[in-house]
């Protein structure tokens, strides 16, 4: 029994100083100046990170044409069938945009299920993407990324093919996961196979891949537009369309990427690193925010905030993540998010704040912005993609410029962020200005914010990269990915709730006054604002209606949402100003700035 004893402590000790000596080793590697190891720029590596850009693009292609596309997808698959008072009166101003946010407004407040059809694919995405950045740091990128393409090809084709609501939320859930794992792990596998002074220009080369995608409002407007039973698969062509590009980045991976890495871990066999997978953390982490997730895109959409569905959610999603914070501090062994991720320095910490605060601006912008355009101004397809243009240029341009100005200006990293959060905060809080008579002006305003936005949302996950250790890259990228939609997906339910709440208060008043003032009997006042929020078709019916007052209650309409509006933007501002001091506590990067490479395209 002695003996027995004594050979369990010897094991123990053994593997307590086996994995000492990993630490050291990886804390040598991620110390040292210059890797050993030289980027070789032969035909393998440069297809390898084509395909690694191709997947990046595809990922943030599929995910927002599926959630522009949704109401075109509503349209043909079982379209919503209940409204409240005040949504009829935002009919004709938004069933013509692309946005999911017709989805949220004319069908997601009345108690149905369709909303859950663009939410499923940010759901799947932020509870996935930290468990798969931890399983590509242990288990090297090449099969997650394989996984995940496989994952959005999945779910393209089921969502291209769909039917019935059940399985587009299928699909949409299945192309999020799959999306997620892509977009981390393209940045992720292209920032390590570079040095590390080199991440910003590379990664601001992965996003410059976006170029194509910046007209995604038009594309929408021009696949969901056309809803007549002769265009029927009009709208299915958006996922055609990113079928073939995922297949051709599915082909390169394939061929090409097989990343050797410098880090032990590497070398180890896959039977002790499976033992050693935080199960538990897994669990606590997909599951919390799942269902975190789910009560913040229950509350006042599908449920009221105080229904017992949303509050048990929301309340077990809470617990559950507290759980895991617990779980991963005191007792994993194999931590998700170990320790010396964050071990002496501050800049990995700050950062994810920063992308947990500029996720909440990213969100207003890109979901919010676009209504304006149709609830505010010309609710014509094509103006509201012309309008579009400019943001969703701007927002991958100042994403692929700051990260690329990172190279070539080392010492100044937190200047650039601190810039474009100062951009982001004084521009999007400004389109609080927004009225049906200034549509210039707004899209100006937009366009200018959507560079500051872009100049934090990835930089900040950049300058998180510089700073880690290497074989940690892929948890800090799916880290940041996750926090980043947590935020917004927090962000967004406030803004919500004060657009909805502002808007219900704001739309009777307004139709009402503008149609009185144009000659509608006051008498008649109750009579047409019901009609005109419940069944705009009778309207006219109402005795004294002209069509004078007809066109004075839409413009009613139009001012009342331009009043909704404003107060989203101003409230964008509270969190914007976070983000800019957060930005000012942010140490420099500049001595993570070596030459050291964390892997190499095995040949």
């Amino acid at each position: 029994m002695h003996s027995t004893m004594r050979n369990e402590s010897n094991t123990e000790n053994n593997f307590d100083e086996k994995h000492v000596a990993e630490r050291n080793e990886k804390a040598s590697s991620y110390a040292s100046e210059d890797s050993s190891e030289k980027v070789v720029w032969d035909a393998r590596t440069v297809v390898a990170l084509a395909s690694l850009c191709l997947l990046w693009y595809i990922s943030i292609f599929d995910r927002v044409i599926d959630k522009n596309e949704m109401w075109s997808i509503l349209t043909f698959v079982g379209s919503v069938r209940s409204r409240p008072p005040f949504q009829a009166a935002m009919t004709p101003l938004l069933t013509s945009t692309g946005s999911q946010l017709p989805l949220y407004f004319l069908g997601g407040m009345a108690l149905t299920a369709t909303s859950w059809m663009p939410v499923a694919n940010t759901l799947a995405l932020a509870s996935v993407a930290p468990f798969s950045g931890y399983l590509g740091d242990l288990f090297g990128r090449r099969n997650i990324t394989m996984i995940g393409a496989g994952a959005i090809r999945v779910g393209i084709v089921i969502v291209a093919t769909a039917h019935s609501f059940a399985q587009v939320v299928g699909g949409m859930a299945l192309s999020g996961a799959g999306a997620g794992i892509g977009e981390l792990t393209a940045l992720s596998g292209v920032g390590e196979l570079v040095p590390v002074k080199k991440r910003g220009l590379f990664v601001g080369l992965v996003v410059a891949c976006l170029i194509p995608t910046t007209p995604y409002v038009m594309y929408s407007q021009l696949f969901s537009s056309r809803t007549d039973p002769q265009a029927y698969q009009g709208w299915r062509w958006g996922q055609w369309i990113s079928l073939i590009y995922n297949g051709v980045a599915l082909v390169g991976i394939a061929l090409t990427y097989f990343p050797e890495r410098n880090s032990p871990i590497s070398r180890r066999p896959r039977s002790e690193v499976l033992r050693e997978i935080d199960y538990v953390g897994a669990f606590l982490s997909i599951s919390g925010v799942a269902l975190f997730l789910v009560a913040l895109q229950s509350g006042g959409l599908t449920h009221p905030w105080t229904s017992d569905v949303v509050l048990a959610t929301l309340i077990i999603g809470i617990f559950l993540i507290i759980g895991f914070c617990v779980w991963e501090w005191k007792f994993a062994k194999t931590p998700m998010i170990p320790r010396e991720l964050f071990s002496g320095q501050r800049i990995v910490a700050i950062t994810f704040a920063i992308s947990f605060i500029s996720g909440m601006n990213f969100y207003s912008l890109i979901n919010f912005f676009p209504a304006t355009f149709s609830s505010l101004y010309n609710p014509d397809p094509i103006q509201v993609g012309l309008k579009g243009l400019g943001y969703g240029i701007s927002v991958t341009a100042g994403a692929a410029s700051v990260n690329a100005l990172m190279t070539y200006l080392p010492k100044y990293n937190r200047e650039l962020l601190l810039g474009s959060c100062v951009l982001m905060t004084a521009f999007i809080g400004a389109l609080a200005t927004a009225t049906p008579d200034n549509a210039r002006q707004t899209v100006a305003l937009g366009t200018i914010g959507g560079f500051g936005v872009g100049g934090v949302l990835v930089p900040a996950q950049t300058i998180a990269m510089t700073a880690c250790p290497d074989h940690l890259i892929g948890t800090v990228v799916s880290l940041a990915l996750a926090i980043r939609v947590i935020g917004g997906s927090i962000g967004y339910s406030i803004y919500f709730n004060i657009f909805k709440n502002k808007l219900t208060a704001a739309l009777p008043t307004y139709i009402a006054g503008k149609a009185v003032a144009v000659g509608l009997p006051a008498t008649s006042a109750v009579q047409f604002v019901t009609a005109f929020l419940t069944a705009p078709a009778t309207a006219a019916k109402v005795e004294g209606v002209t069509a004078q007052v007809i066109a004075a209650a839409g413009r009613g309409a139009q001012e009342a949402n331009a009043h909704a509006f404003y107060y989203v933007w101003v409230t964008s501002i509270a969190f914007g100003l976070v983000s800019v001091l957060l930005c000012m506590a942010l140490p420099s990067n500049y001595k993570f700035l070596t030459n050291r490479v964390a892997a190499h395209i095995k040949h």
